[in-house]
C-alpha cells in the first residue's frame, strides 16, 4: 500500500476508534510543583493488530492493560498512543482523511502550537488559552 493508503486507512479506523484529549500534567522538580498541559491521542482496543499497524504507520506506544485491572468479562484491551508534537505530527498527517474528528484534532494541534521550549516560563494568558482549548475538547468528546 502506498503512504497515502495508510495514512487514510489509519485516519479512518482513529475516526471511529481514537481520541484526542488534553491532559494535566504535575512535576515536582527540586521541591517545586509545576503544572501544565499536553496533549495525547490514542485508540483502547481489544485487538492488537490494528494497534501495530498505527504504530507501523505513525509510531507511537502500544501497551496492554493489565489483567487485574479487567472488570467483570470485560476482554483485555490494548491502547496505542502518543503524546505532545508526535501527536500533533500524526494528527497533521491523518487530517485530510478524517469525517469525524476535523475539530477535536484542530484543536489538539492549536494546543501544541503554544508549547515552546521546555522549563519556558507560561503567561498567565497562555495559560488561560490551554485551559480554554481543554475545555472545549472535552465537551466535543462529551458529544462523541
Amino acid at each position: 500500500m502506498s503512504r497515502t493508503h495508510d495514512l487514510a486507512w489509519c485516519a479512518g479506523f482513529f475516526d471511529g476508534e481514537g481520541f484526542v484529549t488534553i491532559q494535566n500534567r504535575k512535576s515536582k522538580v527540586k521541591g517545586k510543583v509545576y503544572e501544565g498541559y499536553y496533549l495525547r491521542i490514542g485508540i483502547n482496543h481489544v485487538a492488537p493488530e490494528p494497534l501495530l499497524e498505527m504504530q507501523r504507520v505513525l509510531g507511537g506506544t502500544i501497551r496492554q492493560q493489565t489483567a487485574h485491572t479487567v472488570i467483570g468479562n470485560r476482554k483485555q484491551r490494548h491502547t496505542w498512543q502518543m503524546g505532545c508534537q508526535a501527536a500533533k505530527e500524526a494528527l497533521i498527517q491523518m487530517m485530510p482523511y478524517f469525517r469525524n474528528k476535523q475539530k477535536v484534532a484542530e484543536l489538539g494541534i492549536e494546543l501544541q502550537n503554544t508549547m515552546g521550549n521546555h522549563g519556558q516560563r507560561v503567561t498567565p494568558e497562555l495559560q488561560l488559552l490551554r485551559s480554554m482549548l481543554k475545555e472545549e475538547i472535552s465537551n466535543l468528546n462529551n458529544k462523541d
